[in-house]
């Protein structure tokens, strides 16, 4: 019985790590090695996939998180435009929020 306990239990706990693991979170130490003219792919073997990805007609966004720890996540955005990595940053930072619309706005 106490056997059966302990598989359980060690099961559990196995269990509950792999839910830790998330897609798209990065170090800080990882933007490094980024590059503005980079391709997706190139960005993707660097930083992993991202948690999301969104486009339109003119860029594509990959967005990864930071745990920066006490359950604070800070968001990084990455802009690409015909497969070259345009500009990144912090997503709520209103400078490059401004330079994605810049991106964004009529040519």
């Amino acid at each position: 019985m106490r056997r059966f306990f302990f598989y359980q239990l060690f099961l559990v706990t196995i269990l509950s790590l792999a839910g830790c693991i998330h897609t798209g979170k990065i170090r800080g130490s990882d933007l490094t090695e980024v590059k503005i003219g980079m391709t997706k792919s190139d960005v993707i073997e660097k930083l992993g996939k991202p948690v999301n990805a969104s486009a339109n007609e003119k860029f594509e966004v990959y967005r990864y998180f930071e745990d920066r720890g006490r359950f604070l996540l800070v968001y990084h955005e990455f802009v690409f435009v015909d497969d070259k990595l345009k500009v990144f940053g912090l997503a709520d930072n209103p400078d490059f929020r401004a330079k994605v619309e810049v991106i964004n706005s009529p040519r």
